[in-house]
């Protein structure tokens, strides 16, 4: 009997244990919990701490608050300019209402399904806002925050907030490459020939600014040149002029000189005696 007794007492003091074991959860700083009594959801919890629960009524399901990823598949668009654009898109989520996110989706797995809805609406939106230049290069940043905000919008429905979406690649589809490829190669070459062009027209009036300044410049050291040999003469025959005064005989005999280089050179000679042009000559065999 008192075998039964202690078997008994030791079943109730481990049905305690696990009762009371099973009373409390912890939830860490980065955690929220949904609490289900008897499937239904009768609270959320959202700061970490020790929670007590009903033992073998309450379930406790348990959500990150860390970021999560969302990876879209690519999605054709069409743009205000009736280009047509593929955007591969990627998002920033998290949890913001459990209880909401429970009740409507329950799993991560789920909501980047219903996700796509909200991204594809967004991004489609947005590219019939802007031109395909624009959604490429100047305006790619205001079409990002606009997709942000109407995807943000269409997702709280499902207890979760949309932190940002960002477009890993905008490209053509692959039908249109070659047309845009050829299209942007003419564009090239004209832009190209016009550069060629002005480059010509450029070297051309480079060249005669050069020419004309060499013209100048020879013109005016021709110049300087006439000026310094006037002077130079000038100063010879003043020179001349006074030696020729103080000594006459000097006079004739540079003047002879002068003779004598520019006529005798190849031409032939007659001597005779007694003094004359030739009298220097004197004593040359």
């Amino acid at each position: 009997m008192k075998d039964i007794k202690k078997i008994i007492f030791y079943l109730v003091l481990i049905v305690l244990l696990m009762g009371l074991t099973g009373s409390f959860y912890l939830l860490r700083q980065d955690q929220q919990a949904v609490i289900l009594r008897l499937g239904k959801v009768v609270a959320s919890k959202t700061e970490p701490g020790l929670y007590f629960k009903i033992p073998f009524m309450d379930k406790v399901t348990k959500y990150t608050k860390k970021l999560i990823e969302y990876d879209a598949h690519p999605v054709a668009v069409v743009t205000s300019d009736k280009k047509s654009l593929v955007f591969d898109t990627i998002a920033l989520f998290s949890i913001s209402d459990p209880e909401t996110f429970y009740r409507r989706v329950r799993t991560v797995a789920s909501v980047q399904q219903r996700l796509d809805d909200s991204v594809y609406a967004a991004v489609r939106i947005v590219a019939g806002r802007f031109n395909l230049e624009a959604l490429v290069r100047q305006s790619r940043q205001l079409a990002i925050e606009q997709s942000t905000n109407i995807a943000r919008a269409q997702s709280r429905e499902y207890g979760v907030e949309i932190l940002s979406v960002a477009y890993k690649r905008v490209f053509l589809p692959e039908d249109n490459e070659q047309a845009v490829y050829r299209s942007m190669q003419a564009e090239r070459n004209r832009v190209a020939g016009q550069l060629r062009a002005e480059g010509q027209a450029e070297a051309i009036r480079r060249r005669s600014l050069a020419d004309r300044k060499q013209i100048e410049m020879i013109a005016e050291a021709q110049r300087k040149a006439q000026e310094i040999k006037g002077e130079g003469d000038r100063t010879a025959q003043e020179t001349l002029a006074k030696a020729t005064t103080e000594a006459k005989e000097l006079y004739v005999f540079l003047k002879t000189m002068e003779f004598y280089k520019e006529a005798l050179p190849g031409t032939p000679i007659l001597l005779r005696p007694g003094d004359g042009t030739l009298k220097y000559l004197k004593g040359i065999e």
